[in-house]
């Protein structure tokens, strides 16, 4: 008797590529022919559920390579790299790294970070809201134990950094843009995403500011986070800069050493 395990996975290969379609068949009962074309129905369904998952998740993506070079992506993807989850808002986490390596892509360099941070802004959307704090706090840890802070981040909040000028080409590609539609291949720029209210905003920051944020969001103290800063850019302003992220709620409390 066939594993059950067996059985899902000869389903699953038949409806993600047709050259699968008779190890999935083989598990069904009925005309051989008729098998085929009800697999086939299912397989388009899976195809198009997969593009417009995609599609919702990476819009700037899809506007810059075209419906239907998109459509075409998406499906390529789905065949490499299937969904694990049955929550289609986490379908698309592997997507970036599979563009890196897809052929067809390869005349866009920046295609690859640009679905970076189209992820980022997606789980973004998806975050929890950010907590109430007592902002004055901060005022009163010692100066002994300021280098010991631990930021507290909203979810969402990431930072993405690129070779390439993707804050501006996501930004250009909004529906409520107004401006040029220009762009200065010559910048690099690291992006910062993060929620306000209900709003996911994309911004280009310097790169000791974004040396400052993936640090702390990766857990480091503020005495460690300033050194990586100021190692990235030497006129690192701390305090310009916490003002900024707090004053937009993306950092939403903190903790020191002594807290633990």
């Amino acid at each position: 008797m066939p594993d059950l395990l067996d059985i899902q996975r000869d389903l699953a290969l038949g409806l993600l590529d047709a050259e699968d379609g008779s190890r999935a068949a083989r598990r069904l009962v009925g005309d051989a022919g008729l098998l085929q074309r009800r697999l086939a129905i299912y397989r388009a369904n899976a195809a198009v559920t997969a593009a417009r998952a995609l599609g919702a998740a990476y819009p700037v993506v899809r506007q810059v390579v075209g419906d239907a070079f998109f459509d075409r992506l998406a499906q390529a993807c789905q065949r490499h790299v299937p969904s694990t989850s049955g929550d289609l808002f986490d379908y698309g986490a592997e997507f970036a790294g599979f563009v890196a390596e897809f052929p067809h892509t390869r005349s866009l360099p920046y295609l690859p970070d640009l679905a970076r941070l189209e992820w980022a802004v997606h789980r973004a959307h998806g975050a929890a809201d950010a907590r109430d704090w007592d902002r004055q706090g901060l005022a009163h840890v010692a100066p002994a134990q300021q280098t010991a802070i631990r930021l507290a981040w909203a979810a969402g909040t990431a930072v993405v950094a690129s070779a390439y000028p993707i804050a501006r080409i996501w930004q250009i590609h909004q529906s409520d843009f107004e401006g040029a539609f220009e762009v200065d291949w010559s910048v690099r720029e690291c992006a910062l995403i993060g929620r306000d209210g209900f709003r996911v905003r994309v911004s280009a920051i310097r790169a000791g500011d974004a040396a400052f944020i993936a640090s702390s969001l990766a857990g480091a103290a503020l005495g460690a986070c300033l050194e990586a800063a100021l190692a990235a850019d030497p006129d690192f302003d701390l305090g310009a800069v916490l003002g900024r992220l707090i004053a937009s709620n993306l950092v939403c409390g903190f903790t020191t050493d002594k807290d633990d």
